[in-house]
């Protein structure tokens, strides 16, 4: 059975939009209220603090596309492979985005949800964040899990929410956003090692869907075809999705990492000397 996708087939669901405007509205009162200003300390990623809110800007509109353009028709109805691509820009691309926007952000009040914070300081530090990262990967993809997700919308938005969350926990660990009295930077080096330890769960899972001679999930097995894609040819190119584009983008943040690591400070002096975009 054939089936046809086209560029009108958005989906604008109410608490998609909602959600990404709230998330808007909070990056304008933190400006507003002082936790951003023109005297943050973004040196790890760049030299000024121009260049925030274009990374929170493309933060913002990669989610959107994610989750309302039809991207997320076809994987929903279709392809495993617009679903990958979903996947990918929910937890590899929109959160570091969004949190490069935020970096150098001061410190909230010490008295203010103390346990929760130190929850939160726990579990994106290097190490921790990384195994939550690839545990819930690994078990988002088990076969029966994930055509579930497929079926009952509740449990599709509870996967894509936990995505969400351990993309943000992970990225929060490698941008380290806050800068403060207190705050302890986590180093280059844990940084670019969690990346590496966090990229070899989907670059197995990616090979083996690659590589794979017959369909795993039975949803996409039995779902209407699309571009004349067979089910086993749209899970190889998923595969080839997960490890080689998910590859790419840690290798460009460890690049940067790098770059920045061995980089001139007195190039990030000369660029902060420029009038602020925002204070």
């Amino acid at each position: 059975m054939k089936a046809t996708l086209g560029f009108w087939d958005w989906t604008f669901e109410p608490t998609v939009t909602l959600g990404l405007v709230a998330l808007v509205a909070a990056y304008v009162l933190a400006i507003r209220r002082g936790r951003m200003t023109a005297g943050d300390d973004v040196s790890p990623w760049f030299g000024s603090v121009r260049r925030r809110p274009w990374f929170f800007a493309a933060g913002v509109v990669s989610a959107f596309l994610a989750l309302a353009s039809p991207i997320d028709t076809g994987g929903d109805n279709y392809l495993l492979s617009l679903h990958m691509v979903q996947h990918l820009v929910l937890v590899m691309l929109s959160p570091p985005l969004v949190l490069l926007g935020i970096c150098g952000i001061r410190p909230p009040d010490p008295d203010r949800a103390p346990r929760l914070r130190r929850l939160w300081t726990a579990i994106t530090r290097p190490l921790p964040a990384t195994v939550i990262f690839n545990a819930v990967l690994l078990v988002w993809h088990i076969p029966a899990l994930y055509d579930t997700t497929l079926r009952n919308e509740t449990v599709h938005i509870l996967e894509h929410l936990t995505f969400i969350g351990v993309g943000v926990m992970l990225w929060w660990a490698v941008v380290d956003p806050i800068r403060g009295e207190g705050t302890a930077p986590i180093s280059p080096f844990q940084k670019i090692a969690a990346l590496a330890v966090a990229g070899v769960p989907p670059t197995v899972l990616g090979l083996i869907f690659s590589v794979a001679s017959r369909p795993f999930y039975e949803f996409y097995a039995r779902a209407p075809r699309l571009w004349g894609l067979s089910a086993v040819n749209d899970q190889q190119i998923a595969g080839v999705i997960m490890f080689g584009l998910g590859n790419l983008i840690y290798f460009a943040a460890i690049s940067v990492i790098f770059w920045r690591l061995l980089g001139n400070p007195a190039d990030d002096d000369v660029e902060a000397v420029a009038p602020p975009f925002m204070g």
